[in-house]
């Protein structure tokens, strides 16, 4: 793990590939967030009725996959704790939320420059997509 850290300087990572990978995660939380307790709730519903059954209603996700999607909020969350507290902040507010924040709104409520708030949400992604093992290596072609 040290020596990784120790790399990351030197490898060649995509960097916008790396970043969209990191937000289809972050996104994919916060619709479970939004939405996983109350498949929960239908789903013990359902299995009492045999005529609400969760796959005849086309569910995005089988029922094995929730304790999936519930493992990957608990890695994202503690990852998340892992970052500075500016971090953490951007992160939550711009991608965990029920209703988004957009950034131009963002970066004037926390009082920053633009600049400096992509500077910060850039690193934050960058370590959040180490610490979740989603960063995307260039190919040597590229």
């Amino acid at each position: 793990m040290v020596e990784r850290i120790l790399n990351i300087e030197q490898e060649q990572i995509d960097r916008r590939a790396t970043r969209k990978r990191v937000e289809g995660v972050l996104e994919a939380v916060r619709k479970y967030r939004t939405i996983g307790c109350l498949r929960r709730e239908n789903g013990s519903i359902s299995s009492r009725n045999e005529l609400f059954k969760v796959a005849e209603h086309g569910a995005a996700y089988p029922m094995s996959s929730e304790d999936h999607l519930l493992g990957e909020c608990g890695e994202v969350e503690q990852a998340i704790y892992g970052l500075d507290e500016q971090e953490q902040e951007i992160i939550r507010e711009r991608y965990l939320k029920r209703d988004k924040t957009f950034d131009f709104l963002l970066f004037h409520e926390l009082n920053l420059s633009e600049r400096t708030y992509r500077r910060i949400k850039a690193r934050a992604i960058e370590k959040l997509a180490y610490m979740l093992r989603l960063e995307v290596k260039l190919q040597k072609g590229d």
